[in-house]
């Protein structure tokens, strides 16, 4: 599923770094998505769903191959999260369990 996100962290010398990009799988653990900047394993990283606004910390579980100049990287939310991919807002209506009719 392509979702764009932004994906910000702090690069080797401490600067704050943020890009752009897609994801290519996701799931309620976290995503394979594409950078262009370079990350390690086990760093810890910020994805923003830019659809939902919604932002969730998540750890670098493992890198790809890469392609064109970007790497495919597996990211693992810290926690699992599986309404983080939902592609709009989070309303009150659509988060309300239906109640059973009486009778």
């Amino acid at each position: 599923m392509r979702i764009p996100v932004l994906i910000r962290l702090q690069d080797s010398k401490k600067n704050s770094v943020a890009e752009k990009t897609h994801t290519i799988i996701v799931n309620s653990h976290g995503a394979l998505i594409l950078m262009a900047t370079k990350v390690n394993v086990q760093q810890i990283i910020h994805i923003e769903n830019v659809n939902t606004k919604e932002e969730l910390l998540c750890r670098v579980a493992c890198l790809g191959s890469s392609f064109m100049g970007k790497t495919q990287v597996a990211i693992e939310f810290i926690m699992p999260a599986p309404k983080f991919w939902r592609d709009r807002p989070a309303t009150p209506e659509a988060d309300a369990t239906p109640t059973p009719a009486k009778r």
